[in-house]
């Protein structure tokens, strides 16, 4: 049956073990005024299992320990072709809106591309041994990268080279900026490590008491966090704390996966008091929360939809429906984002730098439909 792409809120996509791209819709039906997830499309192209995958506003990018990066349209639903840089598994995919994409790999580099043409811009070395986490500054001129030769890596994207690096002891496995990018936080096993943006130093940490596996904020201050268990734990961030303000039990199996993005409105509009939750689990499962902001701490999430995807998840991203996108992009730059702006470049200037075409070795492949 066709799914009536008004009432489409949300596009989720995962990946498994079976070395397969699973791509869901999330839909809301009036007459019950229920929401549903319902499989939209797969893809077996990769013959490694799918470690990462990323969506932005109109792509979609899969890495996987095959050392490829398959690339997907995610608006015509077509598949684009594939990227052969890495000499590795792929680790970590981010984009910054539809212009800009990095990979990295356990080759050790992060490599820069330009969406529209999909050259390799630049290839960023410093790691010696394996990337394990990425991200990008929501400015799009800072990133940072952890990776198994326990340092934590600082990027200036402008100019296309390392900006300075921290020695942190440990490898870690997770890296991530903070929504209003004020802070950012690493993760090493179960420990969640905040740092402050202007010292460039821990400002607080807890440990979770479980290896993690998932991590994405809520709220520039609040962040969702899944591991070896069954449940989703709620951290708050302060200038000197970090406190667990909820709990609760989500899956049977582990946590995989976490996704957040605004809650999506009846009329297509993200909602301001809510946010969704993607959680993805070994037990097959994908679940759809609601979180009520300003009630994170007293109620439970409540739980809008699940489906069984009978695979042994990896990995999820979500694609926010072109409404709620457009409605976000017109939201105004953070205090972080202006003042990097004023530092590092004029508005002219590109996110990164452009290198020689000879340094690029992906390849695209005829476009195809994917397989509903």
């Amino acid at each position: 049956m066709a799914i009536d792409q008004d009432k489409v809120c949300l596009n989720i996509i995962a990946g498994c073990y079976e070395r397969t791209v699973l791509g869901y819709e999330v839909t809301y039906n009036e007459k019950s005024e229920k929401y549903s997830i319902q499989a939209k499309f797969t893809d077996n192209s990769h013959i490694g299992y799918v470690k990462t995958i990323a969506a932005s506003n109109n792509l979609l990018a899969s890495g996987s320990t095959d050392e490829t990066i398959h690339l997907y349209n995610l608006q015509s639903n077509t598949e684009l072709g594939t990227l052969l840089q890495h000499d590795g598994t792929i680790t970590c995919l981010c984009f910054h809106a539809d212009s800009h994409m990095i990979s990295s790999s356990e080759d050790g580099t992060l490599c820069v591309w330009d969406t529209n043409s999909w050259d390799c811009m630049k290839t960023l070395k410093g790691h010696k041994g394996g990337v394990n986490s990425i991200a990008i500054h929501p400015s799009g001129k800072l990133a940072l990268s952890v990776g198994v030769d326990k340092t934590l890596r600082t990027w200036n994207l402008l100019k296309g080279r390392a900006a300075y690096t921290t020695n942190i002891k440990q490898a870690a496995d997770h890296v991530l900026w903070s929504p209003d990018g004020e802070l950012y936080i690493v993760v090493i096993e179960g420990v969640i490590n905040v740092y402050n943006i202007t010292t460039a130093s821990i400002a607080c940490t807890t440990n979770c008491k479980k290896r993690i596996n998932a991590v994405t904020f809520i709220t520039d201050r609040v962040v969702a966090v899944g591991g070896e268990g069954n449940n989703i734990s709620l951290y708050e961030i302060t200038k000197s704390e970090v406190t667990c303000i909820h709990d609760f039990e989500a899956h049977d199996n582990r946590i995989k996966g976490l996704k957040c993005v605004p809650a999506c409105t009846v009329s297509g509009k993200p909602s301001k008091s809510h946010r969704w939750l993607v959680s993805a689990s070994s037990d097959g499962y994908i679940k759809l929360w609601s979180l009520q902001i300003n009630k994170l701490q007293e109620e439970s999430p409540s739980l809008l939809a699940e489906i069984s995807t009978t695979a042994r998840l990896t990995c999820v991203t979500v694609r926010p429906t072109v409404k709620a996108m457009d409605t976000e992009m017109e939201k105004p730059q953070t205090k972080a984002t202006m003042a990097l702006d004023e530092r590092k470049a004029s508005p002219k200037q590109p996110a990164v730098k452009r290198t020689k075409a000879s340094d690029h070795k992906g390849g695209k492949s005829k476009k195809k439909k994917m397989k509903p």
